[in-house]
């Protein structure tokens, strides 16, 4: 209460609520494809956190040999495309789905979220 017994006048602006965050953006929302060069700069300066592990980290050399790895050059040629890394993701689950072994399973699951994660495509596919 105020001193002659009115309440204070309280500016309600104030109190406005942030504007939500914003989403992050899909890798392939700035460009439609990418040079090889420019997807591997952009992964060896990513996140190196592993999804589904306590603190696993990936070492630059890790992400770089993924790329390779994921999207070979006698396949995929000098540049990825939103549409060719969708189908590569879905390959990966499928090889997952396939593989013998359970640490093969987790590697490869491990590999697609992370690529899922970095490249924005996460339920896009």
């Amino acid at each position: 209460m105020g001193i002659f017994g009115r309440r204070p006048q309280v500016s309600r602006d104030r109190f406005k609520k942030a504007p939500p965050p914003s989403k992050p953006k899909s890798f392939f929302e700035e460009k439609s494809e990418w040079s090889r060069s420019a997807f591997r700069r952009r992964l060896r300066t990513a996140s190196p956190s592993i999804p589904g592990t306590a603190g696993g980290l990936y070492t630059r050399r890790q992400r770089e040999s993924m790329v390779e790895e994921v999207f070979p050059w006698e396949r995929f040629k000098s540049h990825i495309s939103e549409s060719e890394a969708k189908r590569r993701l879905r390959e990966l689950r499928g090889e997952e789905y396939k593989a013998g072994t359970g640490a093969e399973k987790s590697k490869l699951k491990r590999q697609r979220e992370y690529l899922e994660r970095e490249l924005g495509l996460k339920g896009k596919y």
